[in-house]
């Protein structure tokens, strides 16, 4: 997909890192199982299928990737546990694309959960963990990387030292304290609720056709109806705020919005149907 920013062209290019399954109860939270199970059948482990979606952008000489999946350091018992397909993760994708890992340089994730964070390390020769894209500076918020730090959340096995602090001990990660541009055309807005440092990425002019990369504040289609949150967020009230603005801003000025989980469903252009609610009408990111 092709935006503009000014005088930059920007070519945006979407991966999905690896399939897996999580819980459906989890991901649709207090919504009835008879409500969400037709549009995400579950298996017979109650999993419901879900992407890993991370975006390539190229803007004005520099590269960006935003997310990084599940990654590829994960072992048997964990594969099994979420059905990850493609272990190779994100660097499996991208050099199925003939893209070098060493030419990205930036790499922002929404939040620090392992299906967001996994791929931002790998495993070096030695066994060690160590930045997967050695060139880049890595973004996150600064009460994220505390929280994981702490391992502040109700999911204890979701936030992995191995995943970020490399980063850290590398001298690599910039810690934001909210809205910030990473650079021309490409900014960070806080979206708390799913976790307190959650972060949204947007892409060419906010006031124009741009793309945002909403994470998990609305992590599939299906989460655009009002209240349909996760068991997951942190705090499900402040995720409601968060997407309504988000996504109320979205619908004014035209966005597409990209899903990081939607496996059917990669990106939407938002409006609002007769009864004032919102609806997503499919883009193709590849168009």
């Amino acid at each position: 997909m092709d935006v503009r920013f000014g005088s930059l062209a920007i070519r945006i290019r979407d991966f999905n890192a690896s399939d897996f399954r999580l819980d459906g109860g989890g991901m649709f939270g207090v919504v009835p199982r008879t409500m969400w199970q037709g549009k995400s059948p579950p298996d017979a482990n109650n999993r419901i299928r879900m992407a890993t979606r991370c975006l390539l952008i190229d803007i004005g000489g520099r590269r960006v990737l935003v997310e990084t999946g599940c990654g590829d350091k994960l072992g048997a018992k964990d594969r099994e546990i979420y059905a990850i397909e493609n272990a190779g993760g994100i660097l499996a994708a991208l050099r199925g694309a003939d893209i070098d890992p060493a030419t990205i340089d930036a790499v922002i994730m929404t939040h620090l959960h392992f299906d967001h964070a996994g791929g931002a390390t790998t495993l070096d020769a030695s066994g060690t963990p160590v930045p997967s894209f050695p060139n880049a500076t890595y973004y996150v918020q600064r009460r994220e990387f505390a929280d994981a730090s702490a391992n502040a959340s109700h999911m204890k096995t979701t936030y992995r030292p191995e995943n970020f602090q490399p980063l850290a001990d590398a001298g690599r990660l910039t810690l934001l304290e909210g809205d910030a541009e990473i650079c021309e055309g490409v900014r960070v807005r806080a979206t708390p609720g799913h976790t307190p440092g959650h972060q949204s990425v947007i892409v060419g002019d906010p006031a124009g056709p741009a793309v945002c990369f909403i994470g998990d504040l609305v992590p599939t289609a299906h989460h655009l109806r009002p209240f349909w949150t996760m068991a997951y967020d942190i705090e499900p009230a402040t995720v409601n705020q968060s997407r309504q603005k988000l996504v109320g801003d979205a619908a004014a000025a035209g966005w597409t919005l990209v899903f990081p989980h939607d496996p059917d469903t990669p990106a939407v252009r938002v409006s609002l149907d007769a009864r004032g609610r919102w609806q997503g009408d499919p883009v193709d990111l590849d168009a």
